[in-house]
């Protein structure tokens, strides 16, 4: 996806107020149970806001306004705002979500109640980029149900490179830093 003529690309779903969260630069990883999201994971992926299955309940209070602010979809098409990569990639136990709470908007009970307590988590640590211009995409057959990554149509142009890290590289390496002193 590097060249800006490219077409179609990898885009990961995910909950619309998850990924308003991500653009903010609130939030910079993800946690996904495992059976989500198979192999390796290489190079930028668009970040696919997704309306269904939200739930405020799932929300930190101080963050629930990310739900509010993305529980309906748009009738004109899906927003697609940004592109991410994976920077880092930890596994950890639902026991361990507690204190990683500070750097995203669900709940540890909320997480809980989306993924088996009882398995291991997938946690990406994500450098999140806007793109200079959003996209509408046409919500298309191929892109709904539960699955966590699509390949967006041919006539669908994401390009990485024309966009802006959400955070400054100071901010992102003080972010990663501390979360990697939680998991680590």
């Amino acid at each position: 996806m590097s060249d800006p003529t490219a077409r179609g690309g990898p885009a990961l779903k995910e909950r619309a107020g998850v990924v308003s969260a991500l653009v903010d630069g609130t939030q910079t990883l993800l946690v996904r149970h495992p059976t989500l999201d198979p192999g390796t994971i290489d190079g930028p992926f668009a970040l696919y806001p997704a309306y269904s299955h939200q739930d405020p309940d799932r929300y930190q209070d101080r963050y629930v306004h990310y739900y509010h602010r993305s529980s309906a979809r748009p009738d004109a098409g899906i927003p697609v705002r940004a592109v991410a990569e994976v920077v880092e990639e930890y596994r950890i136990s639902t026991d361990e979500l507690d204190a990683l709470a500070r750097y995203y908007v669900y709940t540890p009970d909320g997480l809980r109640a989306k993924y088996d307590p009882d398995d291991e988590l997938r946690v990406l640590l994500l450098r999140v980029a806007e793109l200079e211009s959003s996209r509408l995409i046409e919500e298309r057959p191929a892109y709904r149900g539960c699955r966590a990554w699509i390949e967006l149509a041919d006539d669908v142009a994401v390009d990485p490179r024309a966009s802006t890290p959400v955070l400054d590289d100071a901010t992102f390496a003080q972010r990663r830093a501390a979360i990697r002193d939680v998991l680590e």
